[in-house]
């Protein structure tokens, strides 16, 4: 690997920033890990630190996740999103690939190992 990956985490609950950080490091080498808990703090890291990968919930406290996909591609165009969420349904899964997400998951159904294949196959894949 060249250089070391970049992910960002936005989802508004701490405990799940954190146990998503500790998956990601468990699963791949040499990656950098930001947390945002909103859109302010997620656009911050964007322009400053740009990430190859975004992880994060579309129900954001003060900004629409669904459109914050776009917003995330036009700050950072090649980054991938991955969109890890209880709005699961099959309306805002439309609207999320719509707006440029890559993956699209449900934290209820979906299993463990999908969410690993997703980091590997995002992290791994993503960047230079």
């Amino acid at each position: 690997m060249p250089r070391g990956k970049k992910v960002m985490i936005l989802d508004p609950s701490a405990f799940f920033r954190r146990t998503l950080k500790e998956v990601i490091h468990k699963k791949v080498a040499q990656v950098e890990v930001s947390e945002a808990k909103n859109a302010d703090q997620a656009k911050t890291i964007l322009k400053k630190n740009p990430p190859d990968v975004v992880f994060f919930d579309i129900a954001l406290p003060t900004e629409n996740g669904i459109d914050f996909i776009a917003a995330i591609k036009g700050l950072v165009p090649q980054s991938r999103v991955v969109i890890l969420t209880g709005h699961d349904s099959a309306e805002y899964e439309s609207a999320a690939f719509s707006n440029g997400a890559d993956y699209f998951l449900s934290k209820q159904r979906s299993s463990g190992f999908h969410l690993i294949d997703v980091i590997e196959t995002t992290v791994l894949s993503s960047g230079s």
